[in-house]
This record gives C-alpha cells, sequence and structure tokens, in this order.
C-alpha cells in the first residue's frame, strides 16, 4: 500500500507539471490538496485491511479453524493461519491427497467445496474424509460460502477445522458402547436400571424374556407394575439402596413368576451425591433355596431316622461284641435290648457264614476303612454297611453296622429288568413298524416287488432273538426270503389278505430252539407286530392297485375328453382357461393352444353377455347352471350357439373356476328360426285367404246379379259359367284356409312353433 501511495503521489506531481500552465497556482493547491487526501484515505484504508487480515488470521485460530479464500477461477487469494498444505491440497482437489465422503466414496472435482461455493451454494459444517495413500486419514469439518459483489460470485471462502483426534475418539467411544450394551444385554441375570422412584428405564435381555414384554411396554412404568401390581412390594431392595446410599440385598419370594429372587439394588451418586439411578440385579434364587428346604427336610428325616430308624443299626466293638442296637434290630433278632447288648454277633449267624463276618469286621478295624456289600439271611436281602470309628489317636475302637432291607428293592429291580427287556423288546418291535413304514413311503411309486425285499431283510430285527430268525414273504407265487431261510417247526405266519381274499403269506422261523413263551417261542407281542405287517403289505398292494385302477380310469376320461363330440373346458378366476378338449377346433374354428390362458368372456357376443354374467353368478354361489344358451365368436368372426352345463370347481369352501360342457346348438337354433318364420307365413296366408275370399264373394255376387238383367241368353251363360269356375277357386281358399289353420293349431299344441 506504501509503495502505492508513493506511485500515486509521484504520477500525480507528474500530472500536475503537465497541466501547470492550463491551471493557476489557486487551482494546483487546490487540486494538490485534493490528491493528498484521496492518497491519506487510502493509506487507512491499506492500514485497516491489513488489520482485517490479522483479526481474521487471530478469529480462525480461536476457534481452532483454517482456510483460505478464492477468486471466481478457483485460484486461492490469500489462506489463513498454519495453512495445512495436505488438507488445503484436498479440498483445492490438488497434491496426492484426495477428499472423500464419510462413507468412503470419493468426491469428485465439481463438487469439491470451493467449486460449491463458486456455483452459490453455502456449506456449512459438512465432514469430509482426507485419504492420502501410505498416510493415516485425517478428518475435517468444513464450511464454504460464496463471495458476492455486485450480484455475482466472485470468489469463496472457505474454512475447515481437523477433528481427526475428536472422531477417533467418538469411535473408539461408539465401539466402547457397542461393547458395554452388548455386555449389558447378554448378562445371564436380570438387570435394570431404575429412578429412584422405582421407574424403569430398561432391562437388559433377560429382563424382558421374564417379563415378556418389549422396551417399549417396560419404559416409564413403576417395578411394581411390570407384575401386575399396584404398590411397592413390602420388602424394597431399591428403598433401603435410596436411603442407604450403598448397595441392598434382598431376598423374597414373588408369587407372580413362582420363584425365589435375591434382589441386588446398587445406587449411582451424582456430583451432589444424591441418587441418579439404581443399577437393581435380580438373581433365581429358587434351585438354591429348594435345596436349602431340602436339607433342612433331609436332617430333620436324619433326626426322625436316629430316633426310629427303618433300618437295623448296631454298635459293636472290635471284637464282634454288641453294645448297642435300635428298636429295628431287636425286632429283627426278636429279642430284648438287654438280651442282645454284650453278646457276640456271631452267634446268631450259621459258622460258615459267622466266619465270613469275622473277616469283613478285621478288614474294617484294620483298614480303618467302611465296606459295603449285600448278604441273604433268612429269605431276605439287606445292604449292610460296616462303618469304622476311630479314636483321637486313629485306632477304631467301635464298628457301627447298618443293615437296611433291600428285598423289596431287589424284587423291583428283577421286575425291572424284566420290564426293560420287554421294553425293549417293543422299542425293537416299533423300529420294525417304523422301518416298515418308511420302506413303504420311499417306494410309494415303485414296485412293490423292492417293498417285499426290503420289508424282509428287516422283519427278523424286532423278534426277541433276532440273530436266530429268518423271515420269508410269499405273494401271489412270488417268494422274498433273508439268507439262509429254512422252513423250522419253530415258525410263526400270518396271511395278506387283499380286498378279503388272501394272496400271500408273511413267515418267521427260528433256525434253533428257543425258550417256551406266549406262542411256542415266540411272544404274544410278535405275533401282533407279525399281523400288523402282514395287514401293513396288504393295504400297499391293496393301493398299488387301487393306484393303477385311478390310472386306467384317468386314461379312459382323458381320452373320452379328447374324443367328446361337445366342447370341455376347465376355467380358473386367476388363470383363465386351463384346459381345452380338441372340440373347440370344430366349433369355434380356434386349436386348445389359442384359447389356453384367455378369459371366457373374450369370445362372448355382445348380446349374450347378461345371460353369461347370470351363470357367473350361481357358479360363485356354488351352483350348477344347466342349459345355459350363449353365442360364442368363431376364428372366422360368424356366430355359434352353445348349450352350457356348468359347475364351479370349490377350494377351501371358495369357487376357484368352473367346468364346463358346451354342446353346439346352431343348427338347431338356425332350424328354430326358420320354423318360426315358416310358422308366421302361414299365419300370414291364413289372413290373407279369408280376405281374399271375401274381397272375391262380393264383387262375384254383383256380377252374377247384374247377369241376370241382360236379355242376352248366351252372355248370361258365359258369366254364370266363369262366376262358377271363380267360385270353384274360392273354395279351393277355403279349404286351404282350413287346413292352414288346422296346421297352425297343431304347431301350437306340440309347442312347434
Amino acid at each position: 500500500m506504501e509503495n502505492l501511495r508513493d506511485e500515486l503521489s509521484m504520477n500525480l506531481q507528474e500530472v500536475l507539471l503537465d497541466a501547470a500552465p492550463a491551471l493557476d497556482c489557486r487551482s494546483r493547491e487546490r487540486l494538490a490538496a485534493g490528491i493528498e487526501a484521496l492518497i491519506g484515505e487510502n493509506h487507512d484504508l491499506a492500514v485497516r485491511a491489513a488489520r482485517a487480515e490479522l483479526e481474521r488470521d487471530a478469529l480462525l485460530a480461536a476457534v481452532g479453524r483454517q482456510g483460505f479464500v478464492c477468486d471466481a477461477d478457483g485460484e486461492v487469494i490469500t489462506a489463513g493461519p498454519g495453512e495445512e498444505d495436505r488438507i488445503a491440497g484436498a479440498l483445492l482437489g490438488r497434491r496426492g491427497a484426495s477428499l472423500r465422503y464419510p462413507g468412503g466414496e470419493p468426491v469428485p472435482p465439481g463438487d469439491l467445496p470451493g467449486c460449491r461455493a463458486l456455483r452459490g451454494e453455502r456449506l456449512a459444517s459438512c465432514r469430509y474424509t482426507v485419504h492420502d495413500p501410505g498416510e493415516e486419514d485425517r478428518y475435517v469439518v468444513v464450511s464454504a460460502s460464496p463471495i458476492v459483489m455486485g450480484g455475482a460470485v466472485s470468489g469463496a471462502a472457505v474454512t475447515w477445522q481437523d477433528v481427526t483426534g475428536e472422531e477417533q475418539t467418538r469411535r473408539r467411544l461408539s465401539e466402547a458402547n457397542t461393547l458395554l450394551e452388548g455386555l449389558f444385554d447378554n448378562l445371564g441375570d436380570i438387570v435394570g436400571i431404575q429412578y429412584p422412584d422405582r421407574t424403569m428405564l430398561r432391562y437388559n435381555r433377560a429382563g424382558y424374556e421374564m417379563l415378556g414384554m418389549t422396551p417399549e411396554e417396560v419404559k416409564g412404568r413403576k417395578c411394581y407394575e411390570l407384575i401386575g401390581r399396584t404398590a411397592p412390594c413390602t420388602v424394597c431392595a431399591t428403598a433401603h439402596a435410596v436411603v442407604s446410599r450403598k448397595r441392598e440385598v434382598v431376598e423374597k419370594f414373588v408369587p407372580e413368576f413362582g420363584r425365589y429372587l435375591e434382589c441386588r439394588s446398587s445406587p449411582i451418586l451424582d456430583e451432589n451425591g444424591e441418587v441418579a439411578f439404581i443399577v437393581e440385579q435380580l438373581y433365581d434364587v429358587t434351585d438354591r433355596k429348594r435345596a436349602e428346604d431340602e436339607l433342612r427336610e433331609s436332617e430333620a428325616t436324619a433326626r426322625a431316622l436316629l430316633n426310629a430308624p427303618s433300618e437295623m443299626i448296631i454298635l459293636l466293638d472290635r471284637t464282634g461284641r454288641l453294645i448297642e442296637v435300635n428298636e429295628t434290630a431287636t425286632r429283627r433278632f426278636a429279642r430284648s435290648r438287654e438280651d442282645l447288648i454284650g453278646r457276640s454277633l456271631f452267634e446268631f449267624f450259621p459258622p460258615d457264614e459267622a466266619a465270613v463276618y469275622v473277616a469283613r469286621l478285621g478288614e474294617v478295624v484294620a483298614s480303618g476303612r467302611p465296606a459295603r456289600f449285600e448278604d441273604a439271611w433268612e429269605g431276605r436281602f439287606y445292604d449292610v454297611i460296616l462303618y469304622p470309628a476311630a479314636d483321637e489317636r486313629g485306632n477304631v475302637v467301635r464298628v457301627a453296622a447298618v443293615a437296611r432291607d433291600v428285598t423289596g428293592k431287589k424284587r423291583g429291580e428283577d421286575a425291572l429288568r424284566k420290564r426293560t427287556h420287554d421294553l425293549n423288546e417293543r422299542v425293537k418291535e416299533l423300529s420294525v413298524l417304523y422301518e416298515v413304514s418308511r420302506i413303504i413311503e420311499r417306494h410309494s411309486k415303485s414296485s412293490l416287488d423292492e417293498i417285499f425285499r426290503e420289508v424282509v431283510r428287516v422283519l427278523p430285527s424286532g423278534w426277541e432273538f433276532p440273530e436266530n430268525a429268518v423271515a420269508r414273504i410269499t405273494v401271489q407265487g412270488r417268494r422274498f426270503a433273508t439268507e439262509h431261510f429254512e422252513e423250522t417247526p419253530w415258525r410263526q405266519a400270518s396271511p395278506i389278505v387283499v380286498l378279503g381274499e388272501t394272496v400271500g403269506m408273511v413267515e418267521v422261523c427260528y433256525l434253533h430252539e428257543r425258550p417256551e413263551r406266549d406262542e411256542g417261542p415266540f411272544l404274544a407281542e410278535e405275533r401282533a407286530l407279525l399281523d400288523i405287517v402282514a395287514g401293513r403289505l396288504g393295504g400297499t398292494i391293496e393301493r398299488f392297485q387301487a393306484w393303477d385302477s385311478l390310472e386306467k380310469s384317468e386314461s379312459q376320461f382323458r381320452e373320452i375328453m379328447q374324443q367328446s363330440f361337445d366342447m370341455i373346458y376347465t376355467c380358473y378366476k386367476e388363470g383363465g382357461i386351463a384346459y381345452i378338449s380338441p372340440a373347440v377346433t370344430r366349433i369355434l374354428g380356434y386349436t386348445p393352444d389359442e384359447v389356453l390362458g384367455r378369459k371366457c368372456r373374450d369370445f362372448i357376443v355382445p348380446a349374450s353377455l347378461s345371460a353369461w354374467e347370470e351363470g357367473r353368478k350361481k357358479i360363485a354361489r356354488g351352483e350348477p347352471v344347466e342349459g345355459l344358451e350363449v353365442e360364442f365368436y368363431r376364428k372366422d368372426g360368424s356366430v355359434a350357439f352353445l348349450e352350457l352345463n356348468e359347475s364351479p370347481i370349490v377350494r377351501d369352501r371358495s369357487v376357484i373356476g368352473v367346468h364346463v360342457v358346451g354342446r353346439d346348438v346352431t343348427e338347431r337354433k338356425q332350424n328354430e328360426q326358420l320354423r318360426q318364420h315358416a310358422f308366421e307365413q302361414i299365419e300370414r296366408n291364413i289372413e290373407q285367404f279369408a280376405i281374399l275370399g271375401d274381397h272375391i264373394r262380393q264383387p262375384l255376387q254383383v256380377i252374377l246379379g247384374m247377369s241376370e238383367l241382360l236379355d242376352e241368353e248366351m252372355a248370361t251363360g258365359k258369366i254364370r259359367e266363369q262366376v262358377a269356375r271363380i267360385n270353384g277357386y274360392i273354395a279351393e281358399l277355403d279349404r286351404g284356409w282350413i287346413e292352414s289353420r288346422q296346421v297352425r293349431e297343431f304347431l301350437r299344441r306340440y309347442d312347434l312353433a
């Protein structure tokens, strides 16, 4: 600016020297003063502009932004403090760095912030990514505004702020929040967050599943309202935590869930030390509570057993002398307590059994470990435990003998083993039935021989001794047998019956003798299994025969439809004509392929549409239509009369289409029209006969009367002769009129007209 001012001053002085001859001294002074004033004002403007640039740089630095100003051609005029070449280059589309949208898509050159501002757009805090290969991506917030002078955009101002640190922090925070949210939602226990007044904010997934509610249904409601209560729980951990400002734990039974819950309420305090939120954790302790109850019951039971035990309990010394017995032992030995104490246990057993007990007692005393064994005494079974009791030095001084009568258990185990064996047999039988069903289903559309081969293969596995069983199926002279089949005395057979007639046999044989059962070596259940398999095979044969008959019937039906003289077609509401017989070519001139998929309405003559629509209404109600006469267009444009008999197609109680049989009655309709024309002609003839007779008779009578007045006999005779001749014609007309009337009456009587 200073240079500009000096340059202007020199130029102005040169102008004054050039103009000096033309100006007087006063004018030159005034002009010089004005020029000096202008130069001084220009200097002030330069100083203010420099100050504005400094203030702009300070302001941009204060808000953490950088920027530049470009002219209308996009060239940078000025740039703010601390210009970052990498970011500025990306914003200007220079260097190797590129500007990208947050989604990763590159920003086209024409959509750079400066270019958009030069087009008159204003951008406020738009986020971009500065990508430079080999460098870490930078994240910037960009604003851009057009500079308008004289109503036109003369430049653009672009500012940006590097928010890379903020973006990375935000992303790390988002990842942390996502992780915390996932951990919170996937906690196995129920966790809820509520206000101190028990208003719920949210639960984790386990909480929503327990309540059977959605987050929207839970938020804003009191915790006790969620389980159907109108008031808080009598014992509430949240209420205690609000008062104490520390974690409170409460156990209680919640009848709405039928469970015991341990409620842990942990307060979250604000900066003032007040409770802002409560984190409530619910643990299902029902199993633990029930286990505790069961433990208490067990302890009570144990105490009761000590007072009145059902087992024999005997306390022995090291030599086997009885020190103490319970009432059960006294009853079992049939002696009083006083009579038993002090005696040796071995006195009550035979010598060989007593020797065994002496050896067992010696082992327990020597080893210090308990011994358990089963023993039989007087027809009953006992589970016996010898438990050693040691003194403070570890020497066994006492042995407790506990004998439990397990006779019922032993018998139950025997019965259970038998029942298990029986159940295993039933499982084998059911497996055979299941496998037979699978074979029949798998080969339902193949051959019977495949079914018989596979069934006979799996059949022996359903018998008690499958390794010794063989099977054979005989059907209508065909035999299917397992390997090494041999008919033996140990044989079980069942007939295969089809439609009341025996057509074959199913046989199972044991190759070697087996223990006697319900039916020889066979069980009654095996007989039932064999009968069921034979019945299934008979039913399968019947089904195959039915399928053969059905296929033949369908073939014959298709042949009848193909050869039918009438036009037969099926039409659905949605798909149009689905099938039409070849007769359509003879009747309407179309081939079946030309008609398929089209609507029936397309072929109806407009004059017949009303009658056809009435038929559609009846069909829609599920009613059949008979004798409906409708005119159809032929392919050549002519008209054919068809008499339609229609029946609805009903599926799931809804009419979905119609079956139609259409007979060509065009010739009959034409004959009816000809007959009607003939009858109308007869009517006209009868009327004309009557009129003609009346019109001729009257003039003839006048002519005949006038001929009588003539004197010429010849002329009169001639006239009489012609009158008689004409009367003869009229008589013939009368006879024709009568015959015409008789014909008309005949036609009317028999509905021919």
